[in-house]
């Protein structure tokens, strides 16, 4: 780092971006904080195109509501962050597939210029009262934050885990997997179905709203009872139970749109 450039902290999301600014300003410290777009855990990212992606987002995913706004220049960010002139903190939990994924990417686009990563380990932050350990930015609040001292955590990231990095994106990118999910520490990819067996292994024989089912699966793999940050949505799960409705594998009754106008049901055993 030379004196000359300026600090900005990175991290993935809006949300999370804003929770590391609020505890940056409660530390009386005003560097800028930017947000990275893109949710490079779900969807084509080889070649990396952004009207592929919107089309497969429209096909494979299901909005609860109104469809998200798109960003006018989703790019802009990426290149804020890694702009020559300034000297980039990344924050991120590397257990949470959307993080980590935007992480490898952000690696990749710093093309080997040296920079600082905070790195929140779930194991290492201790939550007492909590009903689950942390392995997501986006659980901890501003305070929590400050009081963890995560930016006492910050440290250079060395090339050779630079190296390793660019190498794992890399290989994701040309294996182009419709989802990747964290293993043992490693993003790794997946295929589009990987949450079904967790879709109508929860399901149960009563009617009940999609949205229950959606609710008590993300539960499941956010508590610990499984490998957390694997990369799924309430939108792909809501996706994904329409198509397990189509295939005869649940019982799906209702007019839509949404996942409380829905229910579901485990297939009667015949």
């Amino acid at each position: 780092m030379t004196g000359a450039s300026e600090v900005v902290h990175v991290a993935w999301g809006a949300a999370r971006a804003d929770s590391v600014r609020q505890a940056l300003r409660m530390q009386g410290r005003a560097e800028r904080v930017i947000a990275l777009t893109h949710v490079l855990d779900v969807g084509p990212i080889e070649p990396f195109d952004p009207e592929a992606r919107r089309i497969w987002f429209a096909e494979n995913t299901r909005p609860d509501d109104e469809p998200d706004e798109v960003p006018t220049d989703p790019e802009s960010p990426w290149a804020e962050a890694t702009d020559p002139g300034v000297f980039p903190v990344c924050w991120v939990c590397p257990t949470d597939a959307a993080e980590h994924a935007c992480f490898l990417r952000f690696v990749t686009r710093m093309a080997g210029r040296p920079f600082d990563v905070v790195e929140v380990i779930g194991s290492d932050f201790p939550r007492p009262g909590a009903a689950s350990p942390v392995w997501s930015l986006g659980q901890l609040r501003p305070e929590e934050i400050v009081a963890a001292d995560l930016g006492g955590r910050r440290r250079p990231f060395t090339e050779a885990e630079n190296e390793a990095a660019t190498a794992r994106w890399a290989k994701l990118r040309r294996e182009n997997a419709p989802l990747r999910i964290v293993r043992d520490g490693y993003l790794v990819s997946a295929s589009l179905t990987h949450f079904d067996d967790v879709l109508t292994g929860f399901a149960t024989g009563e009617w009940e709203l999609l949205i229950k089912l959606v609710a008590r699966v993300l539960g499941h793999l956010d508590d610990g009872s499984d490998q957390p940050g694997q990369g799924c949505s309430y939108k792909l799960l809501f996706a994904r139970i329409l198509a397990l409705g189509q295939a005869g594998a649940l019982e799906v009754s209702g007019p839509g749109p949404g996942m409380r106008d829905f229910k579901v049901r485990r297939v009667a055993d015949r």
